[in-house]
Protein backbone atom coordinates (compact mmCIF):
# COMPACT_ATOMS: atom_id res chain seq x y z
CA UNK A 1 0.00 0.00 0.00
CA UNK A 2 1.19 3.53 -0.99
CA UNK A 3 1.16 5.84 1.85
CA UNK A 4 1.44 8.81 0.13
CA UNK A 5 -1.03 11.50 -0.47
CA UNK A 6 -3.70 11.70 -2.71
CA UNK A 7 -5.92 14.49 -4.11
CA UNK A 8 -9.24 14.05 -5.34
CA UNK A 9 -10.36 13.15 -7.82
CA UNK A 10 -8.40 9.80 -7.89
CA UNK A 11 -10.26 7.88 -10.89
CA UNK A 12 -9.92 7.31 -14.49
CA UNK A 13 -12.81 6.16 -16.25
CA UNK A 14 -14.23 4.92 -12.88
CA UNK A 15 -11.60 3.56 -12.16
CA UNK A 16 -9.09 3.67 -9.37
CA UNK A 17 -5.13 2.59 -9.70
CA UNK A 18 -4.84 -1.39 -9.07
CA UNK A 19 -1.69 -0.23 -6.82
CA UNK A 20 -3.49 2.63 -5.12
CA UNK A 21 -5.86 0.17 -3.09
CA UNK A 22 -4.94 -0.26 0.91
CA UNK A 23 -6.82 -3.92 2.45
CA UNK A 24 -8.52 -5.05 5.36
CA UNK A 25 -9.39 -8.37 6.16
CA UNK A 26 -10.02 -10.88 9.41
CA UNK A 27 -8.72 -14.09 8.12
CA UNK A 28 -11.68 -15.04 6.22
CA UNK A 29 -12.05 -12.23 3.84
CA UNK A 30 -10.30 -8.94 2.25
CA UNK A 31 -11.77 -5.65 1.51
CA UNK A 32 -9.64 -3.82 -1.25
CA UNK A 33 -10.04 0.56 -0.21
CA UNK A 34 -9.70 2.60 -2.89
CA UNK A 35 -7.83 6.14 -2.01
CA UNK A 36 -11.40 7.97 -1.81
CA UNK A 37 -12.84 6.01 0.70
CA UNK A 38 -14.62 3.50 -1.39
CA UNK A 39 -14.23 -0.84 -1.18
CA UNK A 40 -14.54 -1.54 -4.38
CA UNK A 41 -13.55 -5.31 -3.55
CA UNK A 42 -15.09 -7.90 -1.26
CA UNK A 43 -16.30 -11.56 -1.33
CA UNK A 44 -17.83 -11.94 2.00
CA UNK A 45 -18.31 -13.82 4.10
CA UNK A 46 -15.09 -15.80 2.81
CA UNK A 47 -12.42 -15.50 0.27
CA UNK A 48 -13.73 -17.49 -2.78
CA UNK A 49 -17.61 -15.97 -2.64
CA UNK A 50 -18.60 -14.83 -4.76
CA UNK A 51 -18.06 -10.94 -4.66
CA UNK A 52 -20.04 -8.28 -2.96
CA UNK A 53 -19.04 -5.20 -3.94
CA UNK A 54 -16.94 -6.07 -7.45
CA UNK A 55 -16.87 -2.25 -8.96
CA UNK A 56 -12.80 -3.51 -9.29
CA UNK A 57 -13.96 -5.11 -12.47
CA UNK A 58 -16.61 -3.04 -13.05
CA UNK A 59 -17.73 1.41 -12.56
CA UNK A 60 -20.52 1.47 -14.17
CA UNK A 61 -22.64 -1.67 -12.91
CA UNK A 62 -19.92 -2.42 -10.29
CA UNK A 63 -21.13 -2.95 -6.30
CA UNK A 64 -19.02 -0.71 -3.73
CA UNK A 65 -19.51 1.09 -0.11
CA UNK A 66 -18.10 4.57 -0.30
CA UNK A 67 -17.65 6.96 2.67
CA UNK A 68 -15.66 10.81 0.58
CA UNK A 69 -15.97 13.70 1.17
CA UNK A 70 -18.36 16.05 -0.71
CA UNK A 71 -15.65 18.65 -1.08
CA UNK A 72 -12.32 18.28 -2.63
CA UNK A 73 -9.69 16.84 -0.22
CA UNK A 74 -6.19 15.35 0.01
CA UNK A 75 -5.96 11.84 1.87
CA UNK A 76 -3.00 10.28 3.86
CA UNK A 77 -3.21 7.06 5.29
CA UNK A 78 -1.68 4.25 7.49
CA UNK A 79 -1.61 0.72 8.74
CA UNK A 80 -1.85 1.26 12.76
CA UNK A 81 1.63 -0.25 14.29
CA UNK A 82 1.98 -3.68 13.98
CA UNK A 83 -1.52 -4.29 13.08
CA UNK A 84 -4.13 -4.27 10.02
CA UNK A 85 -6.52 -1.89 11.22
CA UNK A 86 -6.22 1.48 8.75
CA UNK A 87 -6.39 4.74 9.73
CA UNK A 88 -7.31 7.99 6.73
CA UNK A 89 -7.55 11.04 7.32
CA UNK A 90 -8.95 13.30 4.73
CA UNK A 91 -8.69 16.91 4.75
CA UNK A 92 -10.55 20.02 2.93
CA UNK A 93 -10.63 23.33 3.33
CA UNK A 94 -12.86 23.38 6.01
CA UNK A 95 -11.65 20.77 8.06
CA UNK A 96 -9.88 17.49 8.85
CA UNK A 97 -11.78 13.99 9.66
CA UNK A 98 -10.45 10.46 10.61
CA UNK A 99 -11.45 7.22 8.76
CA UNK A 100 -10.44 3.87 10.92
CA UNK A 101 -11.56 0.68 8.98
CA UNK A 102 -11.46 -3.22 10.19
CA UNK A 103 -12.86 -6.20 9.54
CA UNK A 104 -13.46 -6.95 13.17
CA UNK A 105 -12.30 -9.92 15.03
CA UNK A 106 -12.19 -10.79 18.00
CA UNK A 107 -8.94 -11.94 20.49
CA UNK A 108 -10.29 -15.91 20.20
CA UNK A 109 -10.41 -15.38 16.22
CA UNK A 110 -12.90 -14.71 13.63
CA UNK A 111 -16.49 -13.44 14.35
CA UNK A 112 -19.07 -16.33 13.31
CA UNK A 113 -20.56 -13.20 10.73
CA UNK A 114 -18.72 -10.39 8.91
CA UNK A 115 -18.83 -7.21 10.21
CA UNK A 116 -17.14 -4.94 8.23
CA UNK A 117 -16.91 -1.25 10.68
CA UNK A 118 -15.67 2.07 10.07
CA UNK A 119 -15.18 4.77 12.52
CA UNK A 120 -15.65 8.63 12.05
CA UNK A 121 -13.77 11.12 14.12
CA UNK A 122 -13.80 15.13 13.47
CA UNK A 123 -10.69 16.14 13.76
CA UNK A 124 -10.83 19.86 12.84
CA UNK A 125 -13.37 22.03 11.62
CA UNK A 126 -16.25 20.52 9.99
CA UNK A 127 -16.13 18.12 6.88
CA UNK A 128 -19.70 17.00 5.24
CA UNK A 129 -19.12 13.33 4.19
CA UNK A 130 -21.56 11.03 1.14
CA UNK A 131 -22.25 7.51 2.17
CA UNK A 132 -22.98 5.65 -0.71
CA UNK A 133 -23.76 1.53 -0.89
CA UNK A 134 -24.74 -0.30 -4.13
CA UNK A 135 -24.11 -4.39 -3.42
CA UNK A 136 -22.48 -5.93 -6.47
CA UNK A 137 -24.92 -8.09 -8.49
CA UNK A 138 -22.24 -10.27 -10.01
CA UNK A 139 -22.05 -9.08 -13.42
CA UNK A 140 -26.39 -8.84 -12.82
CA UNK A 141 -27.02 -12.94 -12.39
CA UNK A 142 -28.68 -11.86 -9.09
CA UNK A 143 -30.95 -9.23 -7.81
CA UNK A 144 -30.62 -7.53 -4.16
CA UNK A 145 -33.97 -6.69 -2.74
CA UNK A 146 -34.50 -5.38 0.95
CA UNK A 147 -36.97 -6.49 3.71
CA UNK A 148 -38.30 -4.61 6.55
CA UNK A 149 -37.90 -6.54 10.47
CA UNK A 150 -38.23 -5.12 13.75
CA UNK A 151 -34.17 -4.70 13.70
CA UNK A 152 -34.15 -3.08 11.22
CA UNK A 153 -33.83 -3.10 6.87
CA UNK A 154 -32.37 -6.37 5.58
CA UNK A 155 -30.67 -6.70 2.33
CA UNK A 156 -30.81 -9.99 0.45
CA UNK A 157 -28.03 -10.52 -2.24
CA UNK A 158 -28.70 -14.23 -3.05
CA UNK A 159 -28.01 -16.30 0.10
CA UNK A 160 -26.08 -13.73 1.73
CA UNK A 161 -28.21 -11.10 3.80
CA UNK A 162 -26.71 -7.53 4.87
CA UNK A 163 -27.48 -4.90 7.20
CA UNK A 164 -26.39 -1.38 7.50
CA UNK A 165 -26.21 0.02 10.83
CA UNK A 166 -25.32 3.61 11.56
CA UNK A 167 -24.99 5.94 14.02
CA UNK A 168 -27.90 8.47 14.87
CA UNK A 169 -26.21 11.28 13.03
CA UNK A 170 -25.42 9.78 9.52
CA UNK A 171 -28.94 11.08 7.81
CA UNK A 172 -29.81 8.26 5.17
CA UNK A 173 -31.37 10.10 2.12
CA UNK A 174 -32.13 7.44 -0.09
CA UNK A 175 -32.62 3.70 0.35
CA UNK A 176 -34.07 0.77 -2.31
CA UNK A 177 -33.50 -2.72 -3.00
CA UNK A 178 -29.86 -1.76 -5.23
CA UNK A 179 -28.62 1.09 -2.93
CA UNK A 180 -28.30 3.41 0.03
CA UNK A 181 -27.17 7.12 -0.20
CA UNK A 182 -26.54 8.92 3.29
CA UNK A 183 -24.49 12.02 4.12
CA UNK A 184 -22.58 12.64 7.81
CA UNK A 185 -21.61 15.96 8.84
CA UNK A 186 -18.23 15.89 11.05
CA UNK A 187 -17.35 18.26 13.86
CA UNK A 188 -14.19 18.62 16.32
CA UNK A 189 -14.42 15.88 18.55
CA UNK A 190 -17.06 14.10 17.00
CA UNK A 191 -17.51 10.42 16.93
CA UNK A 192 -20.04 8.35 14.51
CA UNK A 193 -20.10 4.54 13.25
CA UNK A 194 -20.86 3.11 9.83
CA UNK A 195 -20.99 -0.69 9.78
CA UNK A 196 -22.01 -3.59 7.51
CA UNK A 197 -23.23 -7.06 8.34
CA UNK A 198 -22.87 -10.03 6.71
CA UNK A 199 -24.17 -13.46 7.00
CA UNK A 200 -24.61 -16.47 4.59
CA UNK A 201 -27.24 -18.97 5.00
CA UNK A 202 -27.22 -18.14 8.78
CA UNK A 203 -29.19 -16.16 10.83
CA UNK A 204 -27.98 -12.25 10.90
CA UNK A 205 -26.40 -10.84 14.14
CA UNK A 206 -27.32 -7.27 15.14
CA UNK A 207 -24.73 -5.89 17.79
CA UNK A 208 -24.97 -2.90 19.75
CA UNK A 209 -22.95 -0.37 17.59
CA UNK A 210 -21.05 0.36 20.87
CA UNK A 211 -19.81 -3.15 20.75
CA UNK A 212 -19.01 -2.70 17.10
CA UNK A 213 -17.33 0.21 17.41
CA UNK A 214 -15.41 -1.94 20.99
CA UNK A 215 -14.02 -3.92 18.63
CA UNK A 216 -12.07 -2.22 16.11
CA UNK A 217 -9.62 -1.73 19.45
CA UNK A 218 -10.23 -5.61 20.04
CA UNK A 219 -8.94 -6.20 16.42
CA UNK A 220 -6.18 -3.93 16.80
CA UNK A 221 -5.48 -5.73 19.84
CA UNK A 222 -5.53 -9.23 18.35
CA UNK A 223 -3.65 -8.26 15.63
CA UNK A 224 -0.67 -6.96 17.43
CA UNK A 225 -0.63 -9.84 19.80
CA UNK A 226 0.21 -12.11 16.42
CA UNK A 227 2.89 -9.73 15.67
CA UNK A 228 4.36 -10.60 18.91
CA UNK A 229 4.95 -14.45 17.46
CA UNK A 230 6.71 -13.24 14.77
CA UNK A 231 10.51 -14.33 15.35
CA UNK A 232 12.77 -12.34 12.82
CA UNK A 233 15.36 -10.04 14.65
CA UNK A 234 17.15 -9.26 11.68
CA UNK A 235 17.75 -6.41 8.79
CA UNK A 236 14.86 -4.25 7.78
CA UNK A 237 12.44 -5.77 10.90
CA UNK A 238 9.71 -3.47 10.33
CA UNK A 239 9.45 -3.77 6.67
CA UNK A 240 9.54 -8.07 7.25
CA UNK A 241 6.62 -7.58 9.73
CA UNK A 242 4.61 -5.18 7.60
CA UNK A 243 4.97 -7.62 4.46
CA UNK A 244 4.09 -10.59 7.18
CA UNK A 245 0.81 -8.89 8.16
CA UNK A 246 0.37 -8.34 4.40
CA UNK A 247 0.63 -11.95 3.64
CA UNK A 248 -1.67 -13.20 6.91
CA UNK A 249 -4.76 -11.22 4.31
CA UNK A 250 -4.14 -14.22 2.34
CA UNK A 251 -4.25 -16.98 5.09
CA UNK A 252 -7.57 -18.58 5.45
CA UNK A 253 -8.13 -19.23 8.77
CA UNK A 254 -11.02 -21.92 8.22
CA UNK A 255 -8.69 -24.23 6.45
CA UNK A 256 -5.02 -22.88 7.03
CA UNK A 257 -4.68 -22.51 3.31
CA UNK A 258 -3.02 -19.87 1.56
CA UNK A 259 -4.80 -17.91 -1.21
CA UNK A 260 -3.56 -16.82 -4.19
CA UNK A 261 -5.21 -13.61 -4.24
CA UNK A 262 -7.34 -11.57 -2.19
CA UNK A 263 -8.88 -10.45 -5.81
CA UNK A 264 -9.82 -12.46 -9.27
CA UNK A 265 -7.44 -13.86 -11.51
CA UNK A 266 -5.25 -11.33 -13.06
CA UNK A 267 -3.55 -12.87 -16.53
CA UNK A 268 0.35 -12.36 -17.00
CA UNK A 269 -0.18 -12.07 -20.88
CA UNK A 270 -3.42 -11.95 -22.09
CA UNK A 271 -3.74 -15.33 -25.07
CA UNK A 272 -0.60 -16.48 -23.35
CA UNK A 273 0.34 -20.01 -21.39
CA UNK A 274 1.48 -18.72 -17.81
CA UNK A 275 -1.47 -17.51 -16.59
CA UNK A 276 -1.44 -17.70 -12.64
CA UNK A 277 -4.06 -16.40 -10.17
Amino acid sequence: MKNGDYASPVREEGFAGLGDYAAIGEGRSVALIAPDGAIDWWCAPNLDSPPLFDRLLDPDIGGFFALTPVEPYRMARRYREESNVLETCFTTDQGEVRLTESLNSTLAGRLPWSELARRVEGVRGSVKLKLHLRFGTVAETRSPWMGETTQGNVFHIGDIMAMLRTSDDVQITHMDDEQVIAELITQQDSRSLVALLITQREPLAVPDLDAIDTRIETSHTAWQDWCKSLSYEGEYKDHVKRSALSLKFLWYSPTGALAAAATTSLPEGIGGEKNYD
